[in-house]
């Protein structure tokens, strides 16, 4: 058998589907699909001489390429020139140990198994790998919000609604809220781990197997917590892309929406933050320029799971149940560029806030002009004067809009103006205290008065930030990277006994 014929196929591809199909990924599978492959085929093979089905000097045998090959493709070489014509990276590495062992030994490992379960398998060990990878990444993300937030808890700065400046905040209460959905977006995709973390080998083509293999030893050889339990299932189904790209996709939204606001207010139309000269560029042509560059970078690279997830969801609609192209090749190839853009973004992210610049004076300075304690004053109204909260909201805006120049009221300013129009609206005489006016006017009052309702005080903001730490994620994905490394182990070992008990050297 050559490495360009298989079964009723006599025929290299046409040299059209070559261009398309098999040629430009090949060196890349080299990279990332060969690895998997070969701890996939390592596993499968002890399985199969502890079960019986092959004799184990047969296995043996096998086992004593595969370590070669592995060991190559560990010290990054380069395992396999491009064939001339080819049906894809598995054909030519079977046609491997054809080749050094012959037919009768070389071809015997693919019993009880298929290209279907073996690719469905890759998938999950790659997915597997890289969602350890992005999880670390948020959790570090996390970590450095919550300590920004914790550092910033009475920075006092305007909040915002419709982008017009609205009520007395602080910096930590924006980023908190921010660590909140992003902690959610977090749990989310650290909720997929267990469902992608499934072997299924056994599952062969979506049939099953009349050999009596052992699919849980092979499971717990690869690091899977079990196999899936049914085999059409198994290859057939490719719910956990949507269940990764769903969380992914959320993540890369709250992203872009801080990434929003933080150059908006890194601009000079407000100056609350800016950056080293390491983390900015400048421009070509007008030499004042700082550009906050990095953010429309990390909104660019945060919006490649919602495309995923789309042409994912897309890719899946009306198709058979069972492996086809479709499901096993086309709709798993979204996740790669998404989990790279996602991890591009958090680590960006990681990376910008660790190193602001906050500038509280030009937050406070901005807030206070924008008469942001307006509604602390119609509070004020209400809850000493007895006022219907809508008579206060009415006698404070034509308080403002009666208001000339751009500098803030005053206490005095606001009382004599306040006592006229509640006369005015009311027909009736209020005496107001200047004092107490003076104190609804700052905006640090404010911001410690707000402390219901999830609110800004910095007492608030703490408890927050309290309710939202939670080790359970470096745990868990410590608990997952020892699984792998045990499994790793647990292979290596069974396959060096093999070897040894049929004499073949070991390292």
């Amino acid at each position: 058998m050559s490495a360009q014929t298989l079964g009723r196929v006599s025929l290299p591809p046409h040299p059209v589907l070559f261009r398309l199909f098999y040629e430009p990924g090949f060196a890349d599978d080299q990279r990332t699909v060969l690895p998997h492959l070969l701890r996939i085929d390592a596993a499968h093979l002890v399985m199969l001489a502890h079960r019986g089905i092959l004799p184990a000097e047969t296995v043996a045998r096998l086992l004593s390429v595969n370590r070669d090959l592995r060991l190559r493709s560990d010290a990054g070489e380069t395992v396999f020139e491009t064939p001339a014509s080819h049906r894809g990276l598995y054909l030519t590495y079977e046609n491997e140990y054809i080749h050094r062992l012959g037919g009768e030994v070389g071809g015997s490992a693919h019993v009880a198994r298929s290209r279907n379960d073996i690719n469905a398998t890759v998938t999950r060990m790659r997915l597997r790998t890289e969602l350890l990878g992005v999880l670390a990444g948020c959790e570090s993300l996390s970590r450095t919000l919550s300590t920004q937030a914790h550092a910033h808890a009475r920075t006092v700065m305007s909040s915002f609604t419709h982008q017009q400046p609205a009520q007395p905040s602080t910096f930590g209460h924006y980023l908190t809220a921010v660590l909140s959905e992003f902690v959610r977006g977090t749990a989310w995709l650290a909720a997929s781990y267990g469902t992608v973390n499934r072997s299924p080998m056994g599952a062969a083509a979506g049939g099953g197997t009349s050999f009596p293999i052992d699919p849980h030893e092979v499971a717990r050889l690869l690091g899977f917590s079990a196999p899936v339990l049914n085999s059409a299932d198994a290859v057939g189904s490719r719910d956990f892309v949507i269940q990764v790209l769903g969380p992914l996709a959320l993540m890369g939204t709250t992203l872009t929406r801080l990434a929003n606001d933080l150059q908006a207010w890194a601009s000079m139309a407000y100056g609350f933050l800016d950056w080293p000269d390491d983390l900015v560029s400048t421009s070509s042509i007008m030499p004042q320029k700082r550009n906050a560059f990095v953010l429309e970078h990390i909104r660019g690279q945060a919006v490649h799971p919602t495309g995923a997830l789309m042409n994912a969801l897309m890719g899946l609609k009306n198709t058979p149940f069972t492996n086809s192209v479709e499901v096993s090749g086309e709709v798993s190839a979204h996740l790669w560029p998404a989990l790279r853009g996602i991890s591009k973004a958090v680590q960006l992210m990681d990376l910008l806030l660790q190193h602001v610049r906050v500038r509280p004076d030009a937050m406070r300075a901005f807030l206070v002009h924008a008469d942001t304690t307006m509604t602390a004053v119609a509070d004020h109204l209400v809850a000493r004067h007895g006022l219907a909260f809508r008579t206060a909201h009415d006698v404070v805006a034509r308080l403002v809009a009666r208001k000339t120049g751009d500098a803030p009221l005053t206490a005095a300013e606001a009382r004599h103006g306040l006592e006229a129009l509640l006369l005015e609206v009311t027909s009736r005489a209020f005496t107001l205290d200047e004092a107490e006016l003076a104190r609804a006017l700052e905006p640090a009052t404010c911001v410690e008065a707000s402390a219901h309702g999830g609110g800004p005080a910095p007492a608030s903001v703490l408890a927050q930030l309290a309710a939202l730490e939670d080790p359970g994620l470096a745990a868990s994905l410590q608990a997952w990277r020892v699984e792998q490394e045990d499994a790793r182990g647990q292979l290596e070992q069974a396959v060096t006994a093999l070897l040894t008990a049929s004499g073949f050297p070991t390292p």
